[in-house]
């Protein structure tokens, strides 16, 4: 299933009713990983009112409000994560209160929408499950496979040119029958693929 996520991580700042807010998003794929990475962000913000989280790792799925009213931080948090389609991705939202109060429902806005706005400038890829390919095609075939792949939307590895051309790659596991066609077409049936491997890869958003 495709997914919205960071590589490395991301950090925006801005102040809603004097409070400020820090939403910090960080690539977590295991609940140890997002625990370490909180531990880490409360150590740098051990001077804060609140930091919140929420995190997404697959099936695993945790959230905190960190002493503010129940249900306001954490899960809207969540929410937005799962709105979005966000995975593997911790997001945390350190506040520096400003001596408003917000209420119940500016509470949620608040951290929901830090949460929204971070997902909305952050470099966000869409992972894909892809599969890791070796095609083989004669020298003289090579530019056409090379742009057969382009088209499926494939991210090339390697390219080997020893008896031959051998060009390593991933692409979504869906272009994967569309590509073995294509190649053995373009080819007359002599280009070769092997599927190698399957793995999650990052793709831009288009």
């Amino acid at each position: 299933m495709d997914y919205l996520g960071l590589n490395g991580s991301f950090r925006r700042q801005e102040v809603i009713n004097r409070s400020v807010f820090i939403t910090t998003l960080v690539r977590v794929e295991t609940p140890e990983q997002a625990a370490e990475e909180i531990k880490k962000l409360r150590r740098e913000f051990s001077d804060a009112t609140h930091n919140c989280y929420a995190f997404s790792a697959g099936q695993y799925k945790k959230s905190s409000d960190d002493g503010e009213p129940a249900g306001t931080a954490g899960q809207p948090m969540a929410e937005v994560l799962k709105k979005r389609g966000a995975d593997m991705i911790l997001a945390v939202v350190t506040r520096y209160f400003g001596g408003i109060k917000l209420g119940a429902s500016g509470l949620i806005g608040a951290y929901s929408g830090c949460v929204a706005r971070a997902l909305d400038e952050a470099p966000l890829k869409v992972y894909k499950l892809s599969a890791v390919i070796k095609a083989e095609v004669a020298y003289a075939s090579a530019q056409a496979a090379e742009s057969l792949l382009a088209d499926c939307g494939a991210i090339v590895d390697l390219r080997e040119w020893e008896g031959g051309a051998q060009i390593t790659a991933a692409l979504p596991k869906q272009e994967l029958a569309r590509f073995e066609k294509s190649l053995t077409e373009k080819t007359l049936g002599k280009g070769k693929v092997s599927v190698i491997g399957e793995e999650y890869r990052a793709y831009d958003i288009k």
